[in-house]
């Protein structure tokens, strides 16, 4: 007879309530406050979701899982804390950030704990030392690339002659692979094999990459009633996304688009015309839909050379659906 698979809104209630037993009451409170305020803020929980889901796969207790999911958003949460203040953002979630809130040292402390933290709920999660090291070696080769993905972001913002190959490897590593990441995690906490929790990493990678291509694309071409913002925010920010240097491959006057796409000069909304008047001549709309649809295509490849029956699966792809039809 085979185990109770559980649905997303059922692992993310599991999660949260797990979650909420986790507030820390220790001293200093501005050391500890702060990490309770940003691992309280309400969010979609997908990544802790995704690795209890993918443990689900195996196995219907997930008291192994918990630990090693709650350890995945309090890494997640600490990369944000630092970016927002490498960004100077002001707002997280619709919430003040937390150096907003709390000042730049506070928060700069607190997201230093917290991956110390992330690191102390990984040791929690299992008694076997061999699966126990497995998940530290996959936790830390996905921090690494995290912060590498980030360092290359940050870097993007100066650089010139940046090109779409630069930027799909900056998107993979700032954020593709802690998808990864959670995907395998869940798989080794498992127990599966390890061809299949290597199908699970590189379903989530490729899932990853064409969610952020898709972010990209619906900033342009997002429905404004649906989505709630004016199209063409990326193009008013001049940010470096996959329309603009698959554009930037493509035009034969690169230093036209160049500088109309970094002109400070023209009105907002002329400024977005212009650019989409290009875009549509080079018929951008549709090579960033190809892309989104070849990452997808590799991503069900992977997921479905995985050894479990179909039904086990239903979940997860039911959230991939979920993720990568939000064009509608």
């Amino acid at each position: 007879m085979s185990h109770k698979i559980y649905t997303f809104d059922e692992l993310r209630d599991l999660f949260i309530k797990y979650s909420e037993k986790k507030i820390i009451t220790a001293q200093p409170s501005g050391l500890y406050e702060p990490v309770n305020y940003i691992m309280g803020l309400t969010g979609k929980k997908i990544r802790p979701v995704v690795c209890l889901m993918v443990a689900n796969v195996f196995d219907e207790n997930l008291d192994h899982a918990l630990p090693l999911a709650y350890s995945i958003e309090m890494f997640h949460n600490f990369t944000l804390v630092h970016d927002d203040i490498m960004d100077n953002a002001s707002v997280r979630r619709s919430k003040p950030t937390v150096h907003v809130k709390y000042g730049a040292n506070s928060a700069i402390l607190s997201g230093d704990l917290m991956m110390i933290k992330s690191y102390e709920h990984l040791i929690n999660c299992c008694s076997d030392n061999d699966l126990k090291f497995t998940i530290l070696q996959l936790f830390t080769d996905t921090a690494v690339k995290v912060c590498e993905g980030q360092q290359y972001d940050m870097e993007f913002e100066t650089a010139e002659n940046i090109t779409l190959s630069d930027y799909m490897q900056m998107i993979e590593l700032k954020t593709a692979v802690l998808l990864g990441g959670a995907f395998k995690s869940g798989a080794v906490i498992g127990n599966c094999s390890d061809k299949d929790a290597d199908h699970f990493y590189d379903y989530g990678l490729n899932l990853g990459l064409a969610f952020q291509v898709q972010d990209d694309f619906l900033d342009i071409y997002g429905n404004p009633d649906v989505f709630g913002k004016k199209p063409g925010g990326d193009i008013i920010q001049k940010k470096k996304t996959f329309l603009y240097l698959k554009a930037m491959e493509l035009t034969e006057d690169k230093e036209k688009l160049k500088m109309l796409y970094n002109s400070d000069n023209l009105p907002e909304q002329e400024k977005i015309d212009k650019v989409l008047s290009i875009y549509d001549h080079l018929n951008i709309r549709q090579a960033t839909e190809a892309k989104m649809n070849e990452l997808t295509a590799k991503a069900e490849t992977h997921l479905n050379s995985i050894l479990v029956p179909e039904e086990n699966l239903a979940v997860i792809k039911q959230l991939q659906k979920s993720l990568l039809e939000r064009i509608n």
